[in-house]
């Protein structure tokens, strides 16, 4: 991929969580970093839920960013989030591709999960 290609302003934000005057966990999100990214949607799925009749909707994206130690140990990628504009983008994994230090990939689900 062309490095020219990340045209598209991210921030990658970790959970964090503090407490209140009351002792009570609040959980909040910490900025990792802002970064070039090229965010490409996959797919979109729609399905029914059980007798339910709502339908739940998902739509993923990959997004591909500079390598950077900012963004290691990718393990606990899943635990964060992207912020691209006013939406808010799961990560549900993450690699180095090929191991070259070079570009990361971020797997993504579109929506907040927590409400913030």
């Amino acid at each position: 991929m062309r490095i020219s290609r990340l045209q598209q302003r991210i921030t990658v934000q970790r959970r964090s969580s503090t407490l209140d005057a009351y002792g009570q966990e609040i959980n909040s999100w910490t900025n990792i970093g802002t970064v070039w990214a090229e965010v490409k949607p996959m797919r979109g799925t729609e399905k029914m839920r059980a007798n339910a009749m709502v339908v739940e909707s998902q739509l993923t994206h990959q997004v591909t960013v500079r390598f950077s130690e900012l963004f290691l140990p990718s393990i606990e990628a899943d635990a964060w989030r992207i912020l691209f504009g006013t939406r808010v983008f799961n990560i549900t994994s993450s690699m180095n591709v090929d191991e070259e230090d070079k570009l990361i990939i971020f797997d993504c689900t579109e929506g907040s999960l927590d409400g913030q």
